[in-house]
């Protein structure tokens, strides 16, 4: 359904999650081309996946209830959802070689090269979710995107809602505090208003 094969990291994202303010901060030239050096390097270890699901729901005062029998109970995503009537559920991920080259700069005590690379890879996710909710978007006419750990939708219920859109099938899974691996993988509800 949503085929992303690549993926560009914006470089002016990467200084705002790198913390430099555009209007603020004067980078030099030798860090500017350790920045892009790097960031390229990032991009070539991208390597996106996703699993999306769509179900018609239907909402109950604080639950959501799928047709499948999929469930969630929280005031949140039933507000969000209401007035919908089907929802997505999206999970994306762009690998472990980007957290793997990562943890090798920090290895070798190239601090500055493993933050950039750490930025490069929270960029690259969040690029690949929107591009994903975009796609749907031209389809269909969406909520905004909520994920498990915001509001009252907590992170324990992050093992229900990545096996009901299968994210297993893209390798992500979970640790025992549920928070998923590949690092770099993000998980989603979008709502289907009418």
């Amino acid at each position: 359904m949503i085929n992303i094969s690549t993926i560009k990291i914006p470089y002016d994202k990467l200084l705002a999650r790198l913390g430099y303010l555009k209007a603020k901060t004067k980078l030099d030239a030798q860090t500017q081309t350790l920045i892009k050096e790097n960031l390229g390097l990032a991009e070539k270890l991208v390597k996106p996946k996703i699993a999306i699901v769509s179900e018609e729901i239907e909402v109950r005062g604080a639950s959501v209830i799928f047709d499948d029998g999929y469930k969630i109970e929280s005031k949140d995503i039933a507000k969000l959802l209401k007035g919908c009537f089907k929802a997505y559920g999206i999970a994306v991920t762009i690998g472990g070689a980007v957290e793997k080259k990562r943890n090798a700069l920090i290895a070798k005590k190239e601090t500055f090269a493993a933050l950039v690379f750490d930025a490069a890879g929270s960029v690259a996710v969040e690029e690949l979710i929107d591009s994903a909710a975009k796609q749907l978007q031209k389809k269909e006419n969406l909520t905004k995107r909520f994920s498990p750990g915001y509001g009252d939708w907590l992170l324990n219920a992050q093992p229900d809602f990545l096996k009901w859109i299968d994210a297993k099938k893209i390798g992500i899974e979970l640790t025992p505090n549920f928070l998923m691996t590949p690092e770099k993988s993000v998980s989603a509800i979008v709502g289907v208003k009418r």
